[in-house]
């Protein structure tokens, strides 16, 4: 077991609820690794703390009390009730000076762009270019390797046998060589 997987399970773990098999790959990973270990002990501290937490009794007026803080304040907002239970606001309030002023510089800077870009839409400043037309480049003929020694040998062939190109070599090499 990892330490992501303890994570995962450990809500479970500390429940109760895994299967025997699991148990025991929790207990093994909470002994072998320090940091699961200190989680672990956080966690069951923090819950032994909630449940022995005394249990919060309201006054017997709160919920009266509650009800008229909350009347006056909806009064104060000025809302109304629509049919389906939400509130709205009657009244509008106007805009700050700074916020109107960032309102308008919002839609300033937007009508600047839009007229900037149909401005720069005309059909005046496009460049047309002539076609290009691709094409293979002419081969440039090899002296140690003519096209039709290259024709003939035998697709597949990774290696270049130098018997082919020395069959091409000029005679008159040997030639001279035996001749003198």
């Amino acid at each position: 077991m990892n330490c992501r997987e303890f994570r995962r399970k450990h809500d479970a773990y500390v429940d109760d609820t895994l299967s025997g098999v699991e148990l025991d790959g929790m207990a093994n990973h909470r002994r072998t690794c320090e940091r699961c270990a200190q989680l672990d002990t956080r966690i069951r501290r923090a819950l032994l703390v909630a449940h022995n937490l005394p249990t919060i009794q309201p006054s017997a007026a709160f919920s009266e009390r509650l009800q008229a803080r909350l009347r006056v304040e909806r009064l104060s907002l000025d809302l109304v009730r629509e049919n389906d239970g939400a509130f709205m606001t009657r009244r509008w309030y106007p805009l700050s000076a700074s916020a109107f002023t960032v309102l308008a510089a919002g839609v300033l800077a937007a009508a600047g762009l839009a007229m900037t870009v149909s401005l720069s839409d005309s059909h005046d400043d496009v460049i047309h270019l002539a076609p290009v037309i691709a094409s293979r480049p002419e081969s440039e003929p090899s002296v140690l390797m003519p096209p039709t020694m290259v024709a003939a040998m035998p697709a597949g062939m990774p290696l270049w046998p130098a018997v082919f190109v020395a069959q091409q070599a000029p005679w008159h090499f040997a030639s001279d060589a035996a001749g003198r």
